[in-house]
């Protein structure tokens, strides 16, 4: 089926753009070829695309996956999507519904196959929604977002900047993460105040295993929750949230050759893996 602008159907169908749900829609079917094509996709893919707007991907998307979830909180658009766009295309099913409320091991099961996701992520849900893709790795295979630029240097950061943080640290450890390219204003209709990254996460095995993910995901949060502070002065001084008492995180650190006059901008994923599992042991009084 032919490429249909969306800024072409917003005029045919009276459709305004809502700012709330920050929907600024892919203008040019080359960026949306290409982000596709990031996907390599082989026909037997079940693929979930998060706000799938006017179908600038969804079309394209269709041609080369064997299923394709649209998944479009706002119904106007949705409606739009599929009287106006994807009549005639029979592997697409467009759901109203929120990505945080989809049920992706749902999907996996009905698919036998891991579940690949892409869209253009609004500003308002990405650290949830990340952090719900964590939990869901297991059933998840490559995914291709577009985001806001400051969401994407965020999860691309390196220890030592202000940009690296929680999401830097579990995104990382879960995934390889990859910086494919830029996208300007002018590719959006209608154009967003900043710039766009492209990105590309796959399941990744990481080099040190954590013990429990579940106490790694509690340090790091207790770590960044005051970026000011020194790790003594987080990590020891609430260490009984983690289960552990201020000298056993002390010990921890120096364990690993951490000074706890450090902050927590300045470690690496595999400090914080080697520190969870130094107190995950402490706590199981190993």
């Amino acid at each position: 089926m032919a490429f249909i602008s969306p800024k072409t159907l917003c005029h045919r169908q009276g459709l305004i753009p809502k700012k709330s749900l920050g929907q600024h829609f892919l203008l040019h079917p080359d960026t949306a070829r290409r982000i596709v094509a990031a996907l390599e996709l082989t026909g037997r893919e079940l693929v979930v695309e998060i706000g799938a707007g006017l179908g600038a991907l969804t079309t394209f998307l269709a041609e080369q996956a064997r299923q394709v979830i649209a998944l479009e909180i706002d119904r106007p658009t949705a409606e739009i999507l599929r009287s106006a766009v994807l009549t005639g295309i029979p592997n697409v099913e467009v759901a109203v519904q929120d990505v945080l409320d989809f049920d992706f091991a749902a999907a996996s099961r009905s698919s036998g196959e891991p579940v690949t996701v892409t869209g253009n992520l609004p500003y308002q849900i990405t650290s949830s929604l990340f952090f719900k893709l964590v939990e869901y790795k297991t059933i998840l295979g490559r995914m291709v977002f577009m985001v806001q630029r400051e969401v994407g240097d965020r999860l691309l950061a390196v220890p030592g900047g202000k940009a690296y943080g929680r999401l830097s640290v579990l995104l990382q450890y879960h995934f390889h993460l990859e910086r494919l390219f830029s996208l300007s204003p002018g590719h959006f209709y209608p154009p967003p105040r900043v710039d766009s990254l492209v990105i590309r996460l796959e399941p990744a095995v990481p080099p040190v295993q954590v013990m429990d993910e579940a106490h790694l995901a509690r340090l790091v949060k207790l770590a960044f929750s005051t970026r000011r502070k020194t790790l003594k002065n987080t990590l020891a001084a609430r260490a009984g949230e983690m289960g552990a008492a201020s000298d056993q995180v002390l010990a921890a650190l120096a364990r690993h050759g951490i000074d706890s006059q450090r902050r927590a901008e300045t470690l690496t994923v595999e400090d914080f893996v080697n520190l969870s599992n130094a107190l995950s042991r402490q706590a199981d009084g190993g």
